[in-house]
Order: structure tokens, then sequence, then C-alpha cells
């Protein structure tokens, strides 16, 4: 039977944990167990399968347009949640349920355009990467932080990305800057907020997380420069030393009686673990902080995006899967399954490949076409580049189709994401592009 043949059968089978959707809702977790199509002609296994990575998501799209998901067995979609929802660790874990975080998706709608914040959010991931540097520079040398500093610069990174988290994303995934240093603290703070807001946690709140997450890693000022500055896995003794970061942490942020003692929380648990197997204390589940818990994915997120010497650096899409993979084990389910949410099939800021054997940059979700963003052509169909990119909706062309990201490091060396004639293809190479032409000059500039 088909599975778009009629709303009867559609409310039949939603009354029974079924539903049927169109592939363009799909998301990583769910449990397909129908098809509209004869399942000999894909590559899954007959009778039913979870949705584990992207690809998987995109091979389905090639061969159907609907099917069926049994909700009891997989992740629930997106229209059929309650705006209330508890962030639960898993329950194919044996760690105990993580105490309860009231989710309210809509509670913030975007108030303004990528175009109309773009240079001023830059502007402020700038400074704070400046102000933090400067804070960090001073723990080291023994010195006071100024954290109304800090505060000033968080204030105005948390409205903004309330007014639209998507101008933060795209400016995370192409920001030319490597994890040297702090800047990775600055993102992994930033990567907590949009998180937060996607939540709808409050205001209050989201400025008590992002200055805690930007301060989580503060105490690694206090360990000697080869730990801190250190690219590559540890030696055990190294690692035993590295450790001690988080309780000097606790020590810095407690001299500063005027932060939020949750501050404190998320400095002492940031590499705490669902199933009690992170440091420094050992925390399962409902121990850990709830803050802690978004610093903590916040900054494991950040790290498969940066080569870090253990490994590549990973694309937005192959590191969301990754993480998916870790859902009830290092994480709480729900709140990865939020920042999938969050980022989308192509998350913005992501290489893919067209059906017509183009490369496109994605630049927009399109809410009612998931698997249809706004994308700019960066090559023809034989990988030379264009001259000047070309701005497609995918949504309205009606031609070609994505057909898979490109899930290949962003590094320079990985020859699979280079033009004909070898030039680098890296979307940090079009940080504030696409966003039409900046005129005038400070705030009193604008694009059109």
């Amino acid at each position: 039977m088909s599975v778009s043949e009629s709303t009867t059968n559609s409310q039949r089978y939603a009354a029974n944990n079924l539903l049927s959707l169109s592939c363009a809702e799909l998301l990583l977790g769910m449990y397909v167990c129908e098809l509209d199509c004869a399942w000999s002609k894909t590559p899954f296994p007959v009778g039913g399968f979870h949705l584990k990575t992207v690809e998987d998501i995109e091979v389905l799209a090639k061969h159907c347009k609907h099917v069926v998901i049994d909700t009891n067995k997989g992740v629930q979609p997106r229209r059929t949640r309650e705006n209330q929802l508890t962030i639960l660790s898993s329950a194919r874990r044996a760690a105990p349920a993580s105490s309860s975080l009231k989710i309210d998706r809509d509670l913030y709608q975007d108030t303004r355009s990528v175009k109309q914040q773009i240079d001023k959010a830059y502007k402020l991931h700038q400074t704070l990467k400046v102000n933090f540097a400067t804070q960090a520079l001073a723990v080291r040398n023994g010195e006071d932080m100024d954290i109304p500093l800090l505060e000033k610069s968080i204030s105005g990174l948390v409205e903004s990305a309330i007014a639209n988290p998507q101008t933060h994303i795209w400016l995370l995934n192409t920001d030319p800057s490597d994890r040297i240093d702090t800047d990775y603290c600055v993102r992994a703070a930033i990567w907590s907020v949009v998180l937060a807001r996607q939540v709808g946690m409050h205001r209050h709140d989201m400025h008590i997380l992002c200055m805690g997450t930007l301060l989580a890693d503060i105490g690694m000022q206090l360990l000697p420069e080869r730990l801190a500055n250190k690219r590559g896995p540890f030696r055990k003794k190294e690692f035993l030393a590295y450790r001690k970061h988080c309780d000097f942490g606790v020590d810095v942020v407690s001299h500063y009686t005027d932060l939020d003692d949750r501050v404190a929380e998320i400095v002492r648990a940031h590499h705490e673990r669902q199933d009690g197997l992170g440091f420094p204390r050992k925390l399962r589940g409902s121990q850990i902080p709830v803050l802690a818990r978004f610093a903590s994915l916040a900054y494991c997120f950040e790290r498969l995006l940066r080569s870090n010497g253990e490994g590549p650096a990973l694309p937005p899409a192959k590191a969301l899967t990754k993480l998916y993979k870790q859902r009830g084990l290092k994480f709480p389910e729900q709140l990865v399954i939020e920042l999938i949410h969050l980022m989308g099939t192509y998350p913005v800021g992501s290489l893919v490949k067209l059906s017509s054997g183009e490369i496109g940059l994605v630049l927009e979700q399109n809410p009612k076409e998931k698997l249809s963003p706004n994308i700019a052509l960066l090559t023809d169909k034989n990988m030379a580049a264009l001259e000047k990119p070309k701005l497609v909706d995918l949504a309205n062309q009606g031609k070609s189709k994505i057909d898979r990201s490109i899930v290949t490091s962003y590094r320079s060396e990985n020859t699979a994401n280079k033009l004909a004639g070898g030039k680098d293809l890296d979307p940090r190479n079009y940080c504030l592009s696409f966003f039409g032409k900046r005129v005038g000059f400070g705030s009193l500039s604008f694009r059109f």
C-alpha cells in the first residue's frame, strides 16, 4: 500500500504511532518501516531501519517521496511534538534520567535577516575573541579578569543570536581562524547560545550559559604551555595533569563573587558524560548540571569541526552524524536531537554536490523544503570554479537536486576538496560573501 494514499490512512498511521512523512521531513534517528516504492529497488533492509547518517536520508530521497516512520522505535518529527518537551537521557543506556529542561522551540522568532545583522554579528564574534584572549592572558600572568567587559560582549551576542541564530551558525561554519589559543572557547560559547535559543532558554540563563561555556577552559591557562597547546592525544601522565584544569578553572571563577554560581558548575562539570565516564567527578545523567550539558555538547561539536591533531576537521553534517552516535553516552539524546533540528540536514556553511555535478555552498535553510536550501554554486559540472558564484534557490529552480553532502575534511591537503586546477574549495573563503554589497561605515553601514 502506498504511504500517500489518503488522509484516512495517515490518520490511522498516527493513531498507531505510524506517521506518513515526506522525505524532506526526515531526521537522523527516525525509524522507517514502509516506503512508497519497492524495497528491492533500495539498498535498505526489508522491514525497517534507522536513519543513522545524512547519507541515509539522501539515498532514501532518491528512491522515495514519502515514507512511514514508527515513532515508538525512533525519533519523532517536529510537527508531532508538543512545544514543551523534556530532555532525558537515552532509554537505551543505563544512565539515570537527566533533570528536566523545558523546551519551547517557538518561544523566539527570527526578527532580523542574515543580511541585516551579519556585519554586526561578525563584529561581536571578533570583539569577544579579542576580549577573551586578553582576559585569558591576564589569568596566565596572575592578574584579574575584567568580567564586566566580557558581560558586555556576551549581552550583545545573546541578543543577536535570539534575533537570528542562522547568522551565527554561518559565521561559525565559515570562520577562517584555527583551533589555537582561545578562539575555540569563544566558538563553543556561541554554539551553546544558539542551541539554548533553539530550546527556548530564558535570556538570563543564556547569559549565564555563555559566560560559563566561555570560561569552562580558563583553567587551561594555569597548565604548562606544552599541555595547554598540545595538538594530539595525551599520554597517561599528561592526561592526568590535563584533567586538573577543571579544578583550576573553578578556583579562578570563584574569586569573582558577582558571577552566578552556575558558572562555576559549568566550569567544573563540562567534561562529565551522560554515562558517568567523564571527569573530574564521574557524574551521570541527572547528576550533571543542566547548563553543563549544553557546554559539554558545544565543546565536543567545536572539536569535531576543527582539527586538533587527533583527527581531521569534519564538515557540520558529518560532525552531527558522529554526535548522534554518541547520544546517551556522552550527551542526553534529546539535546543532540535539538542540535540536529537547529542545524538541518544541510547546515549553512556546508558544501554539497548536486545531481548535475556542480558544487555549492549552503547559504540559507528552507523551512518548508529541508532538502532544498538556498545555495551558492561555486563550480560548474566539471569542477571548474565559476568566475562569479551563482545564487540558486533549489526549491524553485526545479532542475538539480542535492546528491550528497561533501563529507571530506576542509583541510587544503585533501585533494577531494579541490577544484579543477588545484584551487582549494573551502567554505572559510566565503565568510562575508553572498549577503549583498556593504555601503557606509560602522553602525551606519548596510547591505543591499
